[in-house]
């Protein structure tokens, strides 16, 4: 046999079969095997296996997660090619892929293992595709991002060796895991991959090895695969900052000695700290730069109109507010307006301008209201007033400044409009439209289709691939779907990379499947779906009883003024102290702790209320109270209560 293919999967059951699909399609006319070694996935990927390519595939299913060295040791230990490779199933191989690589190994009897050029899911070159061994210095030059700085450097650039042509075959030190093809010779005489690395480090230890032993590895740039990174692990996170490190403290203990490691190991946790600090850093100035900025803004407009009531208003022939406006009152205004723009979803996009209304309509409840019982703010309602008045003008300009900058377009309320090409043969985009629009409830708009040949198409067909970028600039597309049944792999890859510099978000139909993949996200049918609920996470719950107790209080104390509006008045009051001591809450479902979504307490409202008492008792209770449970969030509840507040206790 002349390749076993080994493939070790963790929750990623689309990218799996796509994976599947593009190597069976490369093993055509090689004598191969393909092993899937799946961690124990909970996403339905072992059913997937079982029904689509249980004769097929050997399937080696872990009741546990071993992690990836040991998972695909299991892989190794049965294999019976000449060639093993080591693929994550994250990735799409040309159709010539393991053909091209056979031929290379043939002609390289030096070559103990190899890597090829790498791609993510938007056609950019990985540099990880090539690296050389992490020694000290040459950590020490990616750490400290000399290697960025200078990537042309031979010197600094060493560790993704970005002084050579990515487009050119070289010998390297380092292979990516995510590609990594070895002869069977070479493994069986320095082990599999060790078992001490649970995650990371593994391909760098395995690759030094293959060198330790008199072979070379090889960087090929004459084929290429797609490697969607990032599906298979999240490599932003602050968690694969440290396993990774870790790993590089364990490569640097097996293989460096006396002064380098104990250098090496410096460097490494030098870059964890720095790493963090940066981390934590970057996530409070996204979270809270925008806040604060706007706490500021509020700020002065509340000076603002301050210094206007107060001079042509309040104090004409002369006088002034107490300093105790500048020092308590202000500064608790601002606080209040910025709190509830936070809860009630005003930071977070897409942004919408709902939540804003509400959330400067409560913060004037509040503050008239409560300043009836605390003297150190109770100034002037007038003030309070038009300060929510210029807040929420405020807040709606500099959202829209942000989406000016972001998307070009400075009215943020409507959702991004995509416009998408469809890629393939008549047949192909006739099929390809069919199943998004029936199957996977694809809204955007179809714009037209691509084929390879020139002229034909379906209506309306807008031109070939060698002239994608043209149309997609011509018809500011948003998106492009390439049916891989009717134009192959080989072909959407280089078309991905061509098309990489237009930034247009790229997905591929895997052929015979029903769903379409891309970097981001994956259109599949909603009944393969698992079913997700808002209210069932923990931020979600957490936001409800804050929201309860907030606005509870906000009925209570408006409710001397507004008692008389309430149908039932004293039972309304009952109820809203009950909401407040988290025994009900303000919103709930309609059905009583209906079977299969998260539980809630009983609610004084629901969204039959929403929907007005009249409309809404017409509509069956099951299908709202997913929906809720579903999509909940603060301003949904913010809503209900702002349009039905009248019929609590009835």
């Amino acid at each position: 046999m002349q390749l076993s293919i080994i493939i070790v999967n963790y929750n990623v059951r689309y990218f799996l079969e796509q994976c599947i699909i593009s190597v069976k399609r490369a093993l055509e006319g090689i004598d191969g095997e393909v092993i899937v070694v799946d961690n124990n996935s909970s996403d339905g990927s072992q059913e997937m296996i079982r029904s689509k390519f249980g004769e097929t595939v050997i399937f080696i299913e872990n009741h546990d997660n071993p992690g990836f060295s040991k998972a695909n040791n299991q892989g190794i230990a049965i294999a019976k090619g000449a060639h093993i490779l080591l693929l994550n199933p994250d990735t799409v191989v040309e159709e010539t892929t393991f053909s091209t690589c056979l031929k290379f190994m043939e002609a390289n009897p030096s070559a103990g293992a190899l890597g090829v050029k790498m791609l993510d899911g938007q056609g950019v070159f990985l540099p990880e595709s090539k690296r050389a061994l992490p020694t000290p210095l040459v950590s020490f030059y990616k750490i400290f991002g000399l290697a960025a700085l200078f990537p042309q450097n031979k010197a600094f650039g060493q560790y993704h060796l970005t002084y050579l042509d990515k487009d050119e075959n070289h010998p390297i030190e380092i292979l990516s895991g995510a590609f990594m093809w070895m002869r069977k010779k070479v493994v069986d005489k320095i082990g599999g991959l060790d078992e001490t690395f649970f995650m990371y480090g593994e391909d760098i230890d395995q690759s030094y090895r293959v060198i330790q032993a008199g072979w070379h590895n090889h960087y090929l740039a004459d084929t290429r695969i797609i490697h969607y990174k990032g599906e298979s692990t999240k490599k932003g996170s602050l968690n694969y900052v440290k396993v990774f490190y870790q790993a590089m403290i364990i490569f640097a203990k097996k293989h460096f000695g006396g002064r380098n490691q104990q250098l090496f190991i410096f460097f490494i946790k030098l870059a964890v700290y720095l790493r963090a600090f940066l981390a934590v850093l970057r996530r409070g100035v996204k979270k809270l730069g925008f806040p604060m900025i706007e706490a500021g803004l509020i700020y002065a407009i509340i000076q603002g109109i301050k210094a206007y009531w107060e001079h042509y208003v309040r104090y004409i022939e002369g006088g002034s507010y107490p300093e105790s406006f500048d020092q308590v009152a202000a500064p608790v205004y601002t606080l209040v307006f910025v709190g509830l723009l936070g809860l009630a979803g005003g930071y977070r996009r897409p942004f919408r301008i709902p939540p804003l209304i509400m959330a400067t309509f409560w913060g004037f409840v509040a503050i008239a209201t409560v300043s009836y019982v605390v003297p150190e703010i109770n100034f002037s309602r007038a003030i309070v007033g038009l300060s929510s008045i210029f807040t929420l003008i405020m807040a709606i300009s500099t959202r829209g400044l942000v989406h000016l900058k972001e998307k070009g377009n400075f009215f943020f309320t409507e959702a991004r409009h995509k416009r998408v090409i469809l890629a393939g043969d008549e047949n192909g985009v006739l099929r390809l439209a069919k199943m998004l629009r029936n199957e996977v409830g694809f809204s955007a708009e179809i714009v037209g289709v691509i084929c390879p040949k020139a002229p034909g198409g379906p209506d309306p067909w807008l031109g070939t691939l060698g002239q994608s970028e043209v149309v997609i600039t011509h018809y500011r597309a948003s998106e492009i779907v390439f049916d891989a049944d009717s134009l192959g792999n080989s072909t959407i890859i280089r078309t991905i990379e061509e098309l990489a510099p237009t930034g247009v978000e790229m997905k591929i139909r895997p052929p015979g499947a029903n769903f379409v993949i891309g970097s981001q996200e994956v259109y599949a049918p909603v009944h393969q779906k698992r079913k997700s609920y808002a209210l069932a996470t923990f931020r979600r719950r957490t936001q409800k009883k804050v929201f309860d107790w907030i606005s509870g209080l906000g009925l209570l104390l408006s409710f001397p003024l507004l008692f008389y509006r309430y149908k039932r008045p004293g039972k309304a009051f009952e109820c809203m102290l009950q909401a407040l001591f988290g025994q009900r809450h303000l919103v709930g479902y309609i059905e009583a702790n209906p079977a299969g979504l998260p539980p809630l307490k009983p609610g004084l409202l629901t969204m039959r209320n929403r929907l007005g008492s009249d409309n809404g008792q017409q509509l069956n209770a099951a299908p709202l109270d997913e929906f809720y449970a579903k999509t909940y969030s603060w301003e949904l509840d913010a809503e209900i209560v702002f349009r039905s507040w009248r019929y609590i206790g009835t």
